[in-house]
């Protein structure tokens, strides 16, 4: 069970939810939080004074003021008047890691919604009762309204849900509640539709990585690389950690080959001297000798992300803020989601060099003018007859392009809306969405990756695959059989990149990662 108290959730635990189904559930402190604040909101709202979005207007029409009789209907016609998405659904892990983000954040207690409204969105998270939201219409400046709106339509009995594997109405799944003042408010009016987005990307970002560090093992092998660029002293001598971690975890990968084993243990590196025949390379390229120091940094840039949104996992970040502790509403800005924006750009930058360098890798095992000695492009049979995966490098080439164009930056793409109340807004829900969309793109590039080193396995003479090398060649080898010949490699691709975002396959090869998370 994981527990929704708006202080302790985290990236693993939302992916849990959201990939998983795993249950989840309001703790009674949270309950009580949000009694307290709702209490403060139903005394506010008896009183003549005007208080934003309770007896008010929204956005550029908070001078006008709202008629007692009429606080109900003011809700609903919020919901309404925002719900004017478009563009494909957001699928249903999306949805759920939505449904839980804004259900954290309401359980913080600041916002003033009734119990029983979060408690409803949280059962049809548990019964797998899944709204239909629209990834099209937020600028993520008064937060995520479009899509939550979307949202909470389901809780009114609005619109239509995914039940069971069927698309039926809301109010057929679902018991709808009667929103009171300020609740509609409190559900569309917060940064966890992006928030949500970024900490899916965070947890498969820092499995990609992994992958990343035991493919790199994997094309040492394959190249005969020196495991000299591995050696600690050299990573200590820099002093970032997540190079030196990610040196350690490549080396460790290397180590279940008896040869490497023996050279990195007795660490001899440096004592030896160097050939001095013509034309021998004494130094592996920058795709291999740098890799410590291209996925280290890639590492940090991870630390520093995991903090940021599992900050905001566990924000309030609607407009008021309730605090029944003083008996105050603030009217503030913690709506803007600045934060995950840029975050996610930082993201999108580290994942797109991450593709650049797979890529690279790939090139050195299919040319074979560096390949130390594999047939051309990898192939099977006779190459000429065969090309082999020539167009398995196509495909990276074109994902590793659109890679670089989808790191450009979203946070800085402000465009003045809501009748110029929103002067200056964040963009914070598609650069999270862009950073999705790169996700996507380099499981596939990392499945084409995997592919090639397999192939390599198979090309070289035995002995050349330590012992993980030679287990994730035969697991690969259950879903993608060796290339003896040409054929058509797309299907093997998507059962390879399958195959690598399976948990249990990224149980059975990934290293544990015991890092502390946020801390860079």
């Amino acid at each position: 069970m994981i527990t929704l108290d708006g202080h302790s959730l985290t990236i693993d635990g939302l992916w849990k939810i959201a990939s998983e189904a795993a249950p989840c559930a309001l703790t009674e402190p949270a309950r009580e939080r949000m009694r307290a604040s709702r209490a403060l909101v139903d005394k506010l709202a008896a009183e003549p004074r005007a208080v934003y979005g309770i007896n008010t207007g929204f956005g550029p029409l908070s001078g006008c003021r709202v008629p007692a009789d009429d606080l109900r209907q003011h809700q609903i016609n919020l919901l309404s008047h925002l719900s004017v998405g478009q563009g494909p659904l957001f699928n249903d892990r999306e949805t759920r890691a939505i449904m839980a983000a804004r259900a954290n954040a309401l359980a913080r207690g600041f916002s003033g919604i009734r119990v029983e409204v979060v408690e409803l969105l949280v059962s049809a998270l548990n019964r797998s009762i899944l709204p239909e939201i629209p990834s099209e219409g937020s600028v993520g400046a008064s937060g995520d309204l479009v899509p939550l709106a979307h949202m909470a339509r389901m809780l009114v009995g609005l619109g239509h849900v995914r039940a069971n594997g069927r698309r039926v109405p809301a109010s057929d799944a679902l018991s709808p509640v009667v929103l009171e003042s300020k609740e509609g408010l409190a559900l569309v009016n917060g940064t966890s539709v992006m928030t949500g987005l970024a900490a899916l990307a965070v947890h498969e970002a820092g499995r990609l990585l992994s992958w990343a560090e035991l493919l790199s093992a994997c094309l040492f092998q394959a190249l005969f690389a020196s495991p000299e660029v591995l050696c600690e002293q050299v990573h200590h001598a820099r002093g970032f950690r997540g190079q030196s971690a990610v040196a350690e975890r490549i080396a460790e990968s290397l180590r279940t080959h008896p040869e490497y084993r023996r050279e990195i243990d007795q660490h001899e590196w440096g004592t030896h001297a160097k050939p001095v025949d013509p034309g021998v390379e004494i130094q592996d390229p920058y795709s291999v000798r740098c890799a410590p120091q291209i996925l280290g940094a890639i590492q940090e840039a991870l630390w520093h992300i995991d903090y940021v949104v599992t900050r905001e996992l566990n924000a309030s970040t609607d407009n008021p803020l309730v605090f029944p502790a003083t008996g105050v509403v603030i009217h503030c800005g913690n709506f803007y989601g600045q934060q995950i924006s840029m975050t996610c750009d930082y993201l999108r930058i580290a994942l797109a060099k991450l593709a650049l360098l797979v890529e690279r890798q790939l090139d050195r095992l299919v040319n074979w003018k560096y390949s130390m000695g594999l047939p051309p492009l990898l192939a099977g049979g006779d190459p000429g007859l065969n090309s082999g995966l020539a167009g398995c490098q196509l495909l990276a080439t074109s994902l590793a392009a659109e890679c670089r164009l989808l790191s450009q930056p979203a946070s800085v793409q402000t465009i003045p809306t809501n009748a110029n109340n929103q002067d200056v807004v964040s963009m914070g829900c598609i650069s999270a969405k862009m950073t999705a969309e790169l996700v996507r793109k380099l499981w596939t590039l990392t499945a084409i990756q995997a592919l090639a080193l397999t192939q390599a396995g198979d090309l070289r003479p035995a002995g050349t695959m330590g012992t993980a090398y030679r287990q994730l060649h035969d697991r690969i080898r259950e879903v993608s059989p060796q290339l003896a010949a040409d054929r058509p490699l797309f299907e093997d691709i998507a059962r390879v990149s399958s195959l690598l975002q399976d948990n249990g396959t990224q149980t059975r090869f990934l290293r544990p990662r015991t890092e502390p998370h946020g801390r860079a």
